[in-house]
């Protein structure tokens, strides 16, 4: 049910994002960058006790690969992990975003079985109490050599306690040429009208262990 969500979502946004990237790169096409050297680490499932048994690589836990991220506008890691600790029950960090700031994690390889994002979240505080939104962006590097950020949907309008978004799928996934090839892109994470907190992100390689 995930992956046909993720795929449906894809599908209906993928047409406006292509046209745009088409438009960028005078009518080219959108060819992305090879990655090389891809290696997904541990495969786990984190998101089993929510309903979602697919299995992920992990991009980032912030305990001890918080040097790989890119934090600006304030964003720091904090104490306090998720309040599920699917990494591990001694893991005490999570990241920090206040309004106007943004964490942009380390390069991954992503292709055609790297369908989604997930990862968990919380909200801090919202503008009148009521509205903001976690915005997430995927950068791809195309093969005439720019780099773009396109949206990740949906984002995450969440709650004030710790929760798992929802499957995000990566539209960028779609756009290398083969099943054997991948890009590497990278994701930033931005606060709308509100301050969030974010922990224990991963990309769903769709493989079995």
């Amino acid at each position: 049910m995930y992956r046909k969500l993720g795929r449906t979502v894809a599908a209906a946004v993928i047409a406006t994002i292509a046209s745009a990237a088409f438009a960028s790169t005078a009518n080219a096409g959108l060819l992305t960058q090879s990655a090389t050297n891809c290696v997904d680490g541990p495969i786990t499932q984190p998101f089993q006790r929510f309903g979602d048994s697919n299995n992920y690589k992990l991009l980032g836990n912030f305990e001890s690969d918080a040097a790989t991220w890119t934090f600006s506008g304030g964003a720091k890691v904090v104490a306090g992990n998720e309040s599920y600790k699917v990494g591990g029950s001694t893991h005490a960090k999570s990241v920090l975003l206040p309004s106007g700031s943004s964490a942009v994690s380390p390069f991954t390889c992503v292709g055609l079985a790297e369908p989604t994002l997930r990862l968990f979240a919380k909200r801090n505080s919202a503008l009148l109490g009521l509205v903001s939104t976690l915005n997430v962006q995927i950068q791809v590097q195309t093969s005439l050599g720019l780099s773009l950020w396109l949206p990740v949907l949906p984002g995450d309008l969440g709650g004030s306690s710790w929760h798992p978004t929802a499957q995000m799928p990566l539209i960028a996934n779609i756009l290398p040429l083969s099943a054997s090839d991948k890009t590497p892109v990278r994701f930033r994470f931005t606060p709308l009208l509100g301050a969030w907190q974010i922990d224990d992100v991963y990309v769903d390689p769709f493989r079995t262990r």
